[in-house]
């Protein structure tokens, strides 16, 4: 989603590279705190914006796993797997208020998953390295393409999940056939 500085705002009758995208973070050391920060970003974008319709990223669905090399006293390196479920549970949390504040302010939003965003970039396109550092530098890729100027990964994501959602979510396009949207 958008930030406050520059958010990721696209008008639809202009060109793509009319884009304005940016992050932020969010502050607090708890849930709750965090969702606050959130609230405040989000409800002053919308107010200074105006937007017909938002939409952001989902969460993973799958709690994915990483692998670990622990050293140890005798030197001998091993590799332990494990799970990081708090994260994903929290990137949840976060997520459904997210979509809260959103509706809360009066605008239709949707969900779109990574994969699904990730389909607008060309597969002509390859980004080095392999799986999340070829997806970012995919997307780097196709925004210096576009000429759409994002100060980090964060921010040229929430372009491209604009441009997305412009040509593809059907969501956006039933609220176009209705008058709700620009």
């Amino acid at each position: 989603f958008p930030s406050h500085d520059r958010a990721p705002l696209y008008d639809t009758e202009s060109p793509i590279s009319a884009i304005r995208c940016g992050s932020f973070v969010l502050t607090g050391e708890t849930i709750s705190e965090k969702i606050r920060s959130l609230r405040h970003h989000v409800r002053a974008v919308i107010k200074e914006e105006k937007p017909d319709f938002c939409v952001f990223e989902a969460p993973a669905d799958d709690v994915r796993s990483y692998e670990k090399e622990e050293t140890d006293m005798l030197g001998e390196t091993k590799v332990t797997r494990g799970i990081n479920a708090k994260s994903s549970l929290l990137l949840h949390d976060i997520a459904g208020a997210l979509e809260v504040i959103i509706l809360g302010c009066g605008v239709e939003c949707e969900r779109v998953r990574p994969q699904t965003w990730q389909t607008v970039i060309p597969k002509s396109i390859r980004g080095k390295g392999k799986g999340k550092v070829a997806a970012k530098d995919r997307v780097r890729l196709y925004c210096d393409m576009l000429n759409i100027i994002g100060k980090n990964a964060d921010a040229r994501d929430a372009a491209v999940i604009a441009i997305w959602a412009a040509g593809r979510s059907q969501v956006l396009k039933l609220q176009k056939q209705t008058g709700r949207a620009a």
